[in-house]
């Protein structure tokens, strides 16, 4: 890359990081911040006053996890491993935090896309992997990479729990959020959708972009599974 080239990639990753925030913490804040001074305002009355500060404390939980998501998101880095043992690593950290059965079937050529591309794929599977511990309550996450003789690269990550539940609400939100936005980012299609009999499939599809060469389809069957 030329300077010129890095400057403008800088200033794009600082721009997706000033929309996440704005998206999503501010906004957080200056809920709770309103919240505080209806508390404020009901002190002399407890009953009023506890419901407002439940939503207070579930707020600043919401927050906290937010913002601890946003700061690994800016710190993740490929750090010299090739996309495959990025994904390897991935499925090892998330079996060890849960008891889910990871599965990841990665059939993608290591140079079937540009080094930013796998750095927002990564982030993009890392995001529907922390979703469904948190809320899917599935025993099974298969994470599949694919890539066809016409260069399309498709990336699924599919869980066998409750599926699109309401009650997961706006915690939920910020996740897809995010998902939606990286894959904006690198042009490219996204889906999230309830499957059956139970279950969430997100789906990414790269189509004709310029970063995935045609004729690398013929890759390896890597297969992890942790529990």
């Amino acid at each position: 890359y030329s300077r010129e080239q890095q400057r403008k990639q800088a200033t794009s990753q600082h721009a997706a990081l000033a929309r996440e925030l704005h998206d999503s913490v501010a906004q957080q804040l200056g809920y709770l911040s309103f919240q505080a001074r209806v508390l404020h305002a009901q002190i002399n009355t407890p009953e009023q006053a506890g419901v407002v500060l439940q939503e207070l404390r579930s707020g600043l939980s919401q927050l906290q996890r937010q913002v601890r998501e946003l700061i690994t998101s800016a710190r993740l880095t490929m750090d010299g491993r090739s996309l495959r043992q990025a994904l390897a690593d991935s499925v090892a950290e998330f079996s060890r935090r849960c008891i889910i059965v990871f599965e990841l079937d990665n059939r993608l050529a290591d140079n079937a896309l540009s080094a930013e591309t796998e750095l927002q794929v990564l982030q993009i599977i890392r995001e529907a992997l922390a979703n469904a511990v948190r809320h899917s309550h599935a025993r099974h996450v298969r994470i599949e990479l694919r890539q066809s003789q016409g260069g399309e690269v498709s990336v699924s990550v599919e869980d066998d729990g409750i599926g699109l539940s309401p009650a997961s609400g706006e915690e939920n939100h910020f996740g897809l959020a995010i998902i939606r936005e990286r894959a904006a980012s690198i042009g490219a299609r996204l889906s999230i959708d309830a499957i059956r009999p139970h279950g969430v499939r997100v789906h990414l599809a790269l189509v004709g972009h310029p970063d995935v060469p045609e004729g690398n389809f013929d890759a390896e069957h890597h297969l992890i599974a942790d529990r």
